[in-house]
């Protein structure tokens, strides 16, 4: 009865239940980091396009609108230039990177845990092992010289260290497809924001042209 005690504990091992709670810490954030980077997504050329047709038609407050329906980081990037569509150049690159300041941090939120479960992990793993270890040659007495549970026990002595290095791979895995994901993202917002300046810098220039033309129109007019 006191070997079977023996081969239970060796089987599921002391560090079972850290890295059950590794294992579920690293899904949990993997989860939640792709469902929020999902639903965050946008076609952004679609939607420079949208705001882009309604900057031309001079329907400056139903493009704030839009921004402020749809929300997410792309849609606060739009809403900074809009709303500040008469200050100079300078003033709205400023303001671009001081948005883009603050939406990246709930870009990389949590991302970071991933990193710490795949170092963790085999750590956790091999401090199993090593505990498993000790408990066999403590206990080596009760194997009555059978080679065959020894090795047994030696192997089972290895699944923690298995394990731990099954979730360092997965969380290795995780974490560099969310930062790629998260470099994509932001590789997006760039060329939203270059474009969304043109788009800003054309429409002022047309208008201005349009303005000195109905100026120069008006005084032919008067000096006939």
């Amino acid at each position: 009865m006191e070997l079977d005690n023996l081969k239970i504990l060796l089987e599921a091992g002391p560090m079972l239940y850290p890295l059950a709670c590794l294992a579920f810490v690293g899904l949990v954030v993997f989860t939640e980091r792709t469902l929020y980077l999902h639903k965050g997504q946008i076609n952004v050329k679609e939607f420079l396009s949208g705001i882009k047709n309604l900057l031309k038609k001079g329907r400056l407050v139903e493009a704030l609108a839009i921004c402020e329906e749809m929300g997410g980081s792309a849609a606060h990037l739009v809403k900074s230039v809009l709303l500040n569509y008469e200050a100079s150049f300078d003033q709205i690159i400023v303001q671009l990177r001081k948005r883009l300041s603050l939406e990246l941090p709930d870009l990389e939120r949590r991302i970071g845990l991933l990193s710490v479960v795949a170092r963790l992990s085999p750590l956790v793993g091999f401090l199993g092992t090593l505990v498993a270890g000790i408990e066999i040659i403590s206990h080596l007495s009760l194997f009555d010289g059978s080679s065959s549970l020894l090795i047994s026990a030696l192997a089972n002595a290895m699944i923690s260290s298995a394990i731990g290095l099954i979730i360092c791979i997965l969380a290795t895995a995780g974490h560099h497809f969310l930062e790629v994901r998260v470099s994509h993202i932001l590789h997006d917002y760039e060329w939203l924001s270059a474009e969304l300046m043109e788009v800003v810098l054309e429409e002022r220039g047309n208008r201005t042209e349009k303005n000195e033309d109905s100026v120069s129109d008006s005084g032919g007019n008067d000096h006939v």
